[in-house]
């Protein structure tokens, strides 16, 4: 199956599992968009965000100090 067509997949079960009020199923379906969704992202980039959301909670974790 192709990454698109596993994407929409995705997308559609998280939104229909919204409807029907299961938010568990609903909170695995959209990790599972954003999995598929990375995947084909830049690696660097994809190590740079990380990097800033790190540093993004090492801020906030200092500020409750």
């Amino acid at each position: 199956m192709e990454a698109q067509q596993r994407l929409e997949e995705a997308g559609v079960n998280a939104k229909r599992a919204e409807v029907q009020g299961d938010d568990g199923l609903a909170g695995a379906e959209w990790r599972r968009y954003r999995l598929i969704k990375d995947v084909t992202r830049d690696p660097d980039e994809l190590l740079a965000e990380g990097v800033a959301i790190s540093q993004i909670a090492i801020d906030l974790a200092s500020q409750s100090r």
